[in-house]
């Protein structure tokens, strides 16, 4: 998928969230216009200290996730003519910003997601190693 950074928005927490036009043209003049919402979350000590980290292991956390973790979302629409493509997708980050920003931006917010990340993380890890499939020697 190509894409190309057409903003960034420095939180107020420290992190940035940056947009990214993943548009493309699919038949004549029609359009898929998205557009994708980016922000990394380096999970440096000074976020790994945070109180709400005080059930689980600084050691722990960065062995399941690595050094950082991203959170990614996608706003798309489809078949849309040419001559409207920009102005939605102006349209798409306009309404992105004015409604989440203030979440992204909260103190909390980082450490909460790494936490729901780990979570899901977890969980995955525990059902690969009980999920036996395709496993002959236990017929």
């Amino acid at each position: 998928m190509e894409q190309s950074l057409i903003k960034t928005v420095k939180l107020g927490n420290g992190l940035k969230l940056d947009f990214y036009d993943i548009s493309r043209k699919l038949a004549g003049d029609r359009w898929y216009v998205g557009m994708m919402m980016r922000i990394d979350i380096p999970l440096t000590d000074l976020l790994l200290t945070s109180q709400l980290f005080s059930n689980y292991s600084i050691k722990e956390i960065r062995k399941a996730l690595g050094e950082a973790v991203c959170f990614q979302n996608i706003r798309e629409r489809h078949y849309i003519d040419e001559r409207k493509k920009d102005v939605l997708l102006q349209g798409l980050m306009d309404s992105f910003i004015t409604s989440t920003v203030h979440y992204f931006s909260h103190p909390d917010f980082p450490a909460k997601y790494v936490i729901k990340e780990f979570k899901a993380c977890l969980k995955r890890q525990a059902w690969r190693k009980n999920d036996h499939r395709g496993c002959e020697s236990e017929r």
